[in-house]
């Protein structure tokens, strides 16, 4: 492991079971890159932004917002669940769950999962923000739950996947993998296609199980551990994990990045790659955010390197996402950067917020919704695709 890489996943806080990394060590190693000047090339205007609730930012908690399309559900630590009308923030509705929730929204079928960190999975309805049902699952939730066909799949940081009734949160299977002494903090969140849902584990490895009993179709290590130390050895899928079409893409930390077949779990390419935040996938790219920070982009034929923006080191990087005509990540101060699809150069930025970002942007519709660690959601558009959408 190069220092700038231990530097970037140094600091540790002990957790039941093992030891788990909390990210960037700003102290003990090479600080994070100062942000250069540019000549900005694509106009980016704020449509909104709202407050939901309290801060997080410290915490490394897996709150993304999620849509349907017409709204944004967004969740945060103090308990605060709210739906937001997509094109003007206004609030729909908003609910105190009196839960610490940690992860998620996730949605689907007119419901929304949360994981919590006293470990609970609690259900809503996504109209009225109404409790259908909540249930103890053991163990801290860092990653959003995925909602299929009448099942609700969730990872907690025991090293479980498990399939709970939508009906009445009865547990229905469990798949159990036995993490390693070292984890990095936070989980892969469930990826539900049909009746396959995949997942990624703290051993390194990935696996597709059949939604309705948790069997294994097949699983697959895109990481093995090597070296002295457990630190050396560590190797992690914390990054969230992507289905496109019939293709499977995920990253491991100090693993690789490999496109595999969903039905077969065959490896259609490998790339080696260690990433701690994930990555997106569009026709013809996969990006990737890799442990220092530089965001990557390679062909999704084949894995080749098409370019590396390294402007970002060591400012804790969220996962790429493909918005309009541009890759977008978060950082660690609330900024937002726009880089070329092309050639991955600056085109933009801006401050969603005083705090850091700690999860990938999503996009709606023509708008790139993003919440910050302080409880703040915000969505931006860019000129280009504010004049699509009128046309």
């Amino acid at each position: 492991m190069t220092s700038a890489a231990r530097a970037a996943v140094v600091a540790a806080a002990a957790l039941a079971g093992g030891c788990s990394l909390f990210g960037r060590d700003r102290n003990t190693g090479e600080p994070p890159a100062e942000l250069q000047d540019f000549e900005a090339s694509l106009e980016v205007r704020e449509l909104w932004s709202t407050r939901v609730g309290g801060s997080s930012e410290d915490l490394r908690l897996g709150l993304r917002p999620t849509t349907d399309g017409m709204r944004v559900y967004a969740g945060t630590h103090d308990g605060r669940a709210a739906a937001l009308d997509a094109e003007t923030g206004r609030e729909i509705w908003s609910v105190r769950t009196d839960l610490p929730l940690s992860a998620g929204p996730g949605y689907a079928a007119g419901l929304l999962a949360f994981g919590t960190t006293d470990g609970q999975l609690v259900l809503l309805d996504a109209e009225t923000g109404e409790e259908r049902w909540r249930v103890q699952v053991g163990s801290e939730v860092l990653a959003a739950p995925a909602i299929g066909s009448d099942v609700v799949a969730l990872r907690s940081t025991d090293g479980r996947l498990r399939g709970f009734s939508i009906v009445n949160g009865e547990e229905l299977w469990t798949v159990e993998q036995s993490p390693p002494p070292l984890i990095v903090r936070g989980d892969t969140e469930p990826e539900i296609a049909g009746q396959i849902v995949v997942a990624g584990f703290d051993n390194g490895r990935i696996g597709a199980y059949r939604l309705d009993t948790g069997v294994a179709l097949w699983e697959l290590a895109i990481g093995n551990p090597t070296g002295r130390t457990e630190l050396d050895r560590l190797v992690d899928v914390s990054g969230d994990l992507l289905i496109l079409g019939n293709d499977v893409f995920a990253v491991g930390y100090q693993g690789s990045l490999v496109s595999a077949d969903l039905n077969t779990g065959l490896v259609l390419w490998r790339q080696d790659m260690s990433s701690l935040a994930g990555l997106d996938v569009d026709l013809s790219r996969v990006y990737v955010t890799n442990d220092v920070g530089y965001v990557v982009a390679l062909s999704r034929a084949n894995g080749n390197v098409q370019w590396t923006q390294e402007g970002l080191r060591l400012r804790d990087v969220t996962a790429p996402t493909r918005f309009g005509p541009a890759v977008v990540v978060g950082d660690f101060e609330g900024y937002l950067h726009w880089l070329d699809l092309d050639d991955g150069s600056f085109v933009a930025r801006v401050r969603a917020g005083s705090a850091r970002i700690p999860e990938a942007p999503i996009v709606v519709g023509s708008s790139l919704v993003v919440q910050s660690g302080d409880g703040r959601i915000a969505a931006f558009t860019t000129v280009e695709e504010q004049e699509e959408e009128e046309d």
